[in-house]
């Protein structure tokens, strides 16, 4: 990823990959391979950008007015992201809470567990 000139460049770039990130999170499934690859796009974005307080030093009072107004926007975008990133783990979650229920019940019902079940028994002890 090649860093953008400036500092509205490096928002742009952050905001994309955020945009593109939650587009991909809004109709994934929890097991979609393309998930993990939207979210290390996102945090390269995200490092590549810096520190923001630093990138705004040295704006024009107009200039700072707009940077701020567009940290603003990523904030949000970063609030609505991670909401949907921790709903779809939660997804994933009860995924595999199920799947770990269907094992213990399917392991109960094997014949291996039932081994010797209608063998006499000699009780007289």
């Amino acid at each position: 990823m090649s860093v953008p000139d400036g500092p509205f460049g490096r928002l742009a770039e952050m905001r994309r990959a955020m945009e593109s990130g939650l587009a991909l999170l809004d109709g994934a499934r929890p097991d979609d391979v393309a998930v993990p690859d939207a979210l290390q796009r996102i945090a390269r974005a995200i490092a590549v950008t810096g520190d923001l307080e630093a990138m705004g030093l040295g704006l024009s009072e107009g200039e700072r007015e707009r940077f701020d107004l567009e940290v603003e926007e990523l904030l949000r975008l970063n609030a609505v992201l991670t909401a949907a990133v921790r709903q779809d783990r939660d997804a994933l979650l009860q995924r595999l809470k199920a799947t770990r229920e269907s094992r213990r019940d399917l392991a109960r019902q094997s014949p291996a567990g039932s081994e010797g079940a209608g063998g006499r028994c000699d009780v007289s002890g």
